[in-house]
């Protein structure tokens, strides 16, 4: 009997800010693969890190990011950043109609209708063009466990766009650690569609392979363009702890410019300022502590590697805030307040990082297989 074709499914991502939803949908793509053709449809800040696998396929639509000034849609590639961008929607979708190749067996989009509300026509007219050809097909949703708190009659309206839309809702996080309810608080009105799948991060390597710890402090920003005064108070701290390395990961979206000025601010010859890291992970279980903005990727890479952690949430949303309150108070890392990037707090910090015990409790971390596992029993009629 000849074997089945693969089922194919289409993935749908914006990226706003950073590249941490990216991150969480390449990882459960790489789990799909062996089981489904992958068709991926992504905006937002370019990765250098694209899954490279013969039943796989990307599209990069025209960029649209956050204005953090304006609180609209930004173009980098131009220079009118006001507007309504007309030319980049109708770009983008002529780029999908393009790109698209039906019939798909499922789709999955990432945050909606949770957020992204702004790419709704988007997104239901994709939503509808693979309803017209391959039928009512199933749509999943995988979105992090902390929302940006809403007043309620939004939430009523991500509960109906869940309800109207959305077979599953995958929440990546551990219940033990944070439920979805504490940010959003009419889960249980959905609650048959929603299911934990543990954390979504990369997988520790045996112990025989970890590097070896080294008196090192890595400083991260993440992805995005944020966290200037994070670095700057690292370099302030470096300059009083001369017997640490201070490795500053300044994010891929940082210019040479930026990346002049931070280097022209560390007087101390223990600072190295980078733009990225491609082996993030591995210098992350080289380092001796971690200090970052506290994004969920970050977080979890941080726990993976089991390195001491303090985190400074971005100011710009409660969402990060949130998750490293909650972590911190199950003792998996320190806080940073705005008061604590002064370089004498900051030393103080560090040097409470590097002598508290490190935590022996157990975070879920397999959300990627969970997805996908659940994603491929449902498209094979088990669930």
């Amino acid at each position: 009997m000849a074997e089945a074709p693969p089922k194919r499914i289409l993935y749908y991502c914006q990226s706003l800010l950073g590249v941490g939803h990216l991150a969480c949908s390449l990882r459960i793509i790489e789990e799909l693969l062996p089981h489904a053709e992958v068709d991926l449809v992504y905006g937002g800040i370019d990765t250098a890190s694209m899954v490279e696998h013969p039943r796989f396929r990307a599209l990069r639509l025209p960029t649209l990011l956050h204005d953090a000034a304006t609180g609209g849609f930004v173009d980098p590639e131009r220079e009118d950043a006001d507007g309504d961008h007309g030319e980049v929607w109708d770009a983008r979708a002529a780029a999908i109609a393009g790109f698209v190749r039906h019939p798909y067996d499922a789709i999955v989009v990432e945050f909606y209708p949770f957020g992204r509300r702004r790419f709704k026509r988007e997104i239901g007219d994709l939503f509808k063009a693979v309803k017209a050809h391959s039928g009512p097909v199933p749509i999943f949703c995988s979105v992090r466990e902390v929302l940006v708190p809403r007043a309620v009659e939004k939430e009523r309206r991500m509960v109906e766009g869940v309800r109207k839309h959305i077979h599953t809702v995958f929440v990546r996080g551990d219940p033990e650690i944070i439920r979805f309810d504490e940010t959003f608080s009419l889960a249980p009105e959905i609650a048959d569609r929603l299911c934990y799948t543990g954390y979504i991060s990369p997988p520790p390597p045996p112990a025989g392979e970890r590097p070896p710890r080294r008196r090192q402090v890595l400083v991260s920003v993440g992805g995005g363009n944020v966290g200037r005064e994070l670095l700057e108070a690292a370099i302030g701290a470096a300059a009083l702890m001369p017997d640490l390395h201070f490795l500053l990961a300044a994010g891929s979206r940082a210019t040479p410019e930026e990346i002049g000025s931070l280097r022209a601010r560390a007087t101390s010859a223990n600072v190295e300022i980078r733009p990225f890291l491609a082996q993030f992970q591995q210098h992350l279980m080289a380092s001796a502590v971690s200090i970052s903005m506290g994004g969920d990727n970050t977080l979890l890479e941080v726990i993976t590697a089991r390195t001491p952690a303090l985190a400074y949430p971005y100011q710009g949303t409660p969402e990060q805030g949130i998750r490293i309150r909650k972590f911190a108070e199950k003792g998996l890392l320190h806080e940073l307040g705005a008061d604590d990037l002064a370089p004498e707090r900051l030393k103080h910090k560090i040097e409470q990082a590097l002598a508290a015990p490190y935590p022996a409790r157990e975070v879920a971390v397999g959300g990627a297989k969970a997805t996908s596992d659940r994603i491929m029993a449902v498209l094979g009629g088990a669930a």
